[in-house]
């Protein structure tokens, strides 16, 4: 397929622009690069585009400083098919962990160009295949081509979309999705780098980055306290490791007049009963903030707990979990005292929080 010169450069453009990492491979030919561990097989820079040299299938490279959580970014890539035998070009995101996902776009040399794509995960040490879900796994493509921007994102994170831009205009002419993400999404790692089949495998402009940041997640149940109160506890945005935006938790819905804290981990997600009607949402060990009074007015349930989380990690530099890095998660649940319930407390449902660049 020929492309506009014109259209290739402005989607490249356009691509590039909010990239946290990348690499378009203009470079003398040579090794991939000094930016790159080759995990396995050969890799190698072809006349400033990136190239898979060996003939085995599943073959990794790894990005070295690219890291976040799977559903933090955006990964673009460009393939091309030479129609000179079987091939793929893909991309991996969670490397690093007992899972990863794997994006391809294959040659299987039964027509012209490009004919299957697969969305993969590890279900061995060296083997690949797709997971249970509603979507696709490995299939025929709508239509075959030669060359696409590849982009892969995820609108939720239990959903995973490929976008195929045929004609390298900004707009997709093929979309694929998969669900069930969440099934395997605990496994993930947090590398991103390239996976490769065939010898004669071109890609280039590979991106990671530009994806909307996930909101904090609210997971977990609220008690419900002697008074009818649910705490409810959210988080204003994601953390970011540079600190570059605020992030307030508040917990409302508190009983009035009444002494509490918020308490986090780095552990994961819990869902464990408390008292009667409370679930501890984090696992241990915990890190404890400030007590605070709740406020409001005693038998009402108008009363809050707020903590400013970047102040707190800059006033406590040994905190469990710092120092932070992008992709880290912690947990957040709130504590407070309620004397006719079990165990005199209380606690609000739960926050989870992943740190951005």
């Amino acid at each position: 397929m020929k492309i506009s010169m014109m259209a290739m450069a402005c989607a490249l453009l356009g691509g590039m622009a909010s990239a946290q990492w990348s690499d378009d491979f203009n470079r003398p030919n040579g090794p991939l690069g000094p930016n790159w561990t080759v995990v396995t097989g050969t890799w190698a820079v072809t006349n400033n585009q990136g190239a898979h040299t060996s003939t085995p299938a599943n073959e990794i490279a790894v990005h070295n400083t690219a890291t976040g959580t799977y559903n933090q970014f955006n990964v673009t890539l460009d393939v091309f098919a030479q129609n000179l035998g079987n091939q793929f070009s893909g991309v991996l995101i969670g490397y690093g962990g007992t899972d990863t996902i794997q994006v391809k776009i294959q040659d299987q040399d039964t027509v012209a160009g490009f004919s299957n794509i697969g969305i993969y995960h590890r279900t061995s040490a060296t083997g690949w295949g797709a997971w249970t879900g509603v979507g696709t796994g490995f299939s025929a493509l709508t239509a075959p081509f030669s060359s696409a921007r590849m982009t892969v994102s995820f609108p939720d994170s239990n959903t995973i979309k490929v976008e195929l831009d045929t004609d390298f205009n900004g707009t997709p002419d093929q979309t694929y999705t998969k669900d069930s993400v969440l099934t395997i999404a605990p496994n993930l790692g947090t590398g991103y780098g390239l996976m490769g089949w065939g010898a004669t495998a071109l890609f280039d402009n590979w991106t990671v980055g530009g994806g909307a940041t996930p909101p904090p997640v609210v997971y977990c149940t609220a008690g419900t306290t002697t008074n009818g109160c649910a705490a409810s506890i959210t988080a204003s945005a994601q953390p970011s490791v540079t600190a570059a935006n605020a992030c307030n938790i508040s917990v409302t819905n508190v009983e009035g007049q009444k002494s509490g804290l918020i308490f986090y981990s780095i552990n994961g997600q819990l869902i464990q009963p408390w008292n009667a009607t409370s679930f501890l949402c984090v696992k241990a060990p915990t890190q404890r903030t400030t007590t605070q009074s709740s406020g409001g007015t005693v038998g009402a349930c108008d009363g809050t707990l707020a903590l400013d989380w970047n102040a707190f990690q800059a006033a406590n530099p040994t905190a469990l979990g710092n120092p932070w890095a992008a992709g880290n998660k912690a947990q957040l649940q709130a504590w407070f005292r309620d004397p006719p319930a079990g165990k005199a407390t209380n606690l609000s449902n739960g926050v989870e929080l992943t740190y951005v660049p």
